[in-house]
């Protein structure tokens, strides 16, 4: 959807919007538009993976951590070894995960590259040129204060 939203402003197609005001955006605002939904889309996938990716490994360590008494008579005795140094992992990922926050993160991007999105459809639909550029203004200055921390 959002690739074409950028197809959309970029080409000065328009769908409806063949009015005088409403025409084509201007390309330097097209391009600043699409600049961003490119870095907030990457941004998005960045922090999913951070983020499920730290929640699998902090699981999974903190799990062998507390079960390290359990594991010497079993097949995973060889665990033993390395509860040390995953109790360590286990509280440099709590304390990376609470200073990059990547679950709020994630959600705000996903926010902000959905709103960017959607003022990309309307823009192609004929949304005048000053009115889009206020409205992508103001989603970028409410992305910055709610994602930027």
């Amino acid at each position: 959807m959002a690739e074409n939203a950028v197809e959309t402003v970029a080409g000065g197609t328009g769908g409806a919007g063949t009015g005088d005001a409403t025409g084509r955006l201007p390309a330097v605002l097209a391009d600043e538009m699409t600049r961003e939904l490119r870095r907030w889309r990457v941004a998005t996938f960045n922090y999913g993976v951070t983020y499920y990716l730290s929640r699998i490994l902090l699981i999974a360590a903190s799990a062998i951590v507390a079960a390290d008494q359990n594991l010497g008579g079993g097949k995973a005795a060889s665990l033993i070894a390395w509860v040390p140094m995953l109790a360590l992992v286990v509280a440099v990922l709590t304390a990376v995960d609470t200073w990059l926050k990547p679950q709020q993160k994630w959600r705000g991007f996903m926010e902000s590259r959905d709103a960017l999105a959607d003022l990309m459809i309307q823009a192609g639909d004929g949304m005048a040129p000053r009115e889009v550029r206020e409205k992508f203004l103001e989603l970028r200055k409410q992305h910055r204060e709610r994602n930027v921390f």
